[in-house]
């Protein structure tokens, strides 16, 4: 028995020596689903030239002779969003994060070649095959998913043949999300091999609101849709990108909330189309109060690309007219309503006599300062002046696309400062003439730019061209600058390490612009609209 005891402790000690080899030989791969993001334009490369400007699509039809109809396209801002590894911008998804959803993660080796694949339901990984790979060895995952809680489609084409640039899905069903992720990792044993996935929505999600509030009736009922959309498609996994199938079809929007004068669609129908600027939105049918109407169509062109989701609002407004809009004379353009003065300005007085004179010149304000620096017939500033900058917010809480009223905004109850977008839209739903000689003059009070309705020719908004309040780049004030020869009116725009946005007019330009930190002392003239 002694001598078969030293055998017996070589075996054992041989067994657990052979044991350690195995488990040292593979790694296990922790899956989880992190997050599911929208990607930003910027990312894409759809941005437009000044990267804080959000890119806009706007359009206005008539719903009939007393209303129209202005809608706007943009996609959801992403400022408050985080940031992905790749350095692109992206906004998070928590509607998309269902229990239960379902997901495919495959792997690939470094040549490519298929290696295996594991289904996985959100909240219950743990249920899944464990994943245990090579020890060592750098991999590609891929995973995606169509945000269901239905089984996947099977991967093709058979596992034989399978490669990281022919694995395809072939999806019957057009409406539902479009979710991808691609890692490449080097598995290592001893370790935790974590692969926290953040899916990217590779199809378009369009919102879309309808707000009557202006006209004073309830949206009774309401349908619409858009097109071209597709009811199936074939998803390629070497990308995420996919090629739509089946049959052309229209993808529907529902609305809740009917019998409300703010309703927005309910349905989360993604469309199942390729980046492209032919999309179209009707609004099949629409009752507002006792007004019926049907097939009006917004929108023939929309540029829409994969994987951004959209804003598409719809105001019903009354037509271009003159209102008195909280105790303050106005002018509604295409939805939107102006007061008639400049901010300091008897609002009694005539707004757009035959000769402007001094009397309609307004206060000069600094950036995100709440008192005049100047009144409309000075030459210099008073004690109010500031050599500090004030902050970007103090006069727009909110953002380019949702303004909210800073807490230094001076504009009457009811009013706030314009954003550049609205200044914009001013410039765009009018006809811009000039009065008076627009030569520079402290003495010159009668130039200005006035702004005709391109509806209604009897509805104008006269801006005195009032010159600004001048500093050096030490940030002193130098007085008066360019009256009777410039326009230069606020907005509540910040880009990023910019000065403010400000509209320029001589007598053969038109800038909306934002040239330099220094601007923010500068004193400037401002127009209101209302909220």
């Amino acid at each position: 028995m002694k001598n078969y005891l030293p055998i017996l402790i070589c075996a054992l000690l041989l067994s657990c020596k052979s044991e350690n080899i195995t488990d040292q030989s593979t790694g296990l791969v922790q899956v989880a689903l992190a997050d599911v993001v929208f990607e930003s334009e910027q990312s894409i490369g759809n941005r437009a030239a000044i990267p804080d400007k959000p890119t806009r699509q706007r359009n206005t039809i008539e719903l009939n002779k007393d209303f129209l109809m202005v809608a706007e396209l943009r996609p959801e801002e992403t400022a408050a969003t985080s940031s992905l590894k790749d350095g692109s911008r992206a906004e998070s998804d928590t509607t998309t994060l269902a229990t239960n959803m379902r997901y495919r993660v495959l792997v690939y080796d470094q040549a490519g070649a298929f290696v295996t694949e594991r289904d996985y339901i959100r909240g219950q990984e743990a249920s899944t095959q464990a994943l245990e790979l090579d020890n060592a060895t750098t991999y590609t995952f891929v995973a995606v998913s169509l945000g269901l809680t239905s089984a996947m489609p099977a991967t093709t084409p058979a596992v034989a043949t399978r490669t990281l640039t022919n694995s395809q899905i072939v999806v019957t069903g057009g409406t539902s999300a479009l979710m991808y992720y691609q890692q490449t990792m080097t598995v290592n044993s001893g370790v935790t091999n974590r692969l926290d996935i953040v899916f990217k929505h590779k199809k378009p999600l369009i919102t879309v609101t309808i707000n009557s509030q202006q006209t004073g009736y309830n949206i009774t009922s309401a349908a619409g849709n858009f097109r071209p959309h597709n009811s199936g498609m074939t998803v390629n996994l070497a990308d995420g990108s996919h090629t739509p199938s089946g049959t052309n079809q229209n993808v529907t929007v529902a609305f809740n909330t009917v019998g409300s004068r703010n309703i927005t669609n309910t349905s989360t129908n993604f469309i199942n189309s390729v980046s492209n600027s032919a999309t179209i939105f009707t609004i099949s049918s629409i009752t507002i109060g006792s007004i019926t109407a049907t097939n009006l169509v917004p929108f023939t062109d929309l540029t829409v690309s994969p994987g951004i989701r959209y804003n598409l609002i719809v105001n019903i407004v009354p037509n271009d007219q003159y209102i008195t809009h909280m105790n303050v004379p106005s002018a509604r353009i295409n939805g939107e309503i102006w007061a008639l003065h400049n901010l300091g300005v008897t609002n009694t007085l005539p707004h757009n006599p035959t000769t402007i004179t001094s009397a309609l010149h307004g206060n000069y304000y600094q950036f995100g300062r709440n008192i005049h620096t100047a009144t409309g017939t000075a030459t210099t500033t008073n004690s109010n002046f500031n050599s500090n900058a004030a902050s970007s917010t103090n006069w727009n809480a909110g953002t380019e696309s949702s303004p909210v009223k800073g807490v230094n905004d001076i504009c009457p109850a009811g009013f706030r400062i314009p954003t550049r977008t609205e200044m914009q839209d001013l410039l765009d739903d009018t006809i811009l003439t000039r009065k008076g000689s627009f030569n520079a003059s402290n003495t010159n009070y009668g130039s200005a730019a006035v702004f005709t309705s391109r509806r209604n020719a009897n509805v104008a908004l006269a801006l005195p061209a009032q010159g600004f309040m001048n500093v050096t780049t030490e940030g002193a004030s130098t007085g008066i600058d360019n009256r009777g020869s410039r326009l230069n009116y606020w907005t509540s725009t910040v880009p990023q390490s910019r000065g403010p946005v400000r509209l320029l007019i001589t007598n053969t330009t038109v800038e909306l612009s934002a040239p330099d930190d220094a601007i923010f002392l500068a004193s400037r003239t401002i127009r209101c609209i209302a909220m």
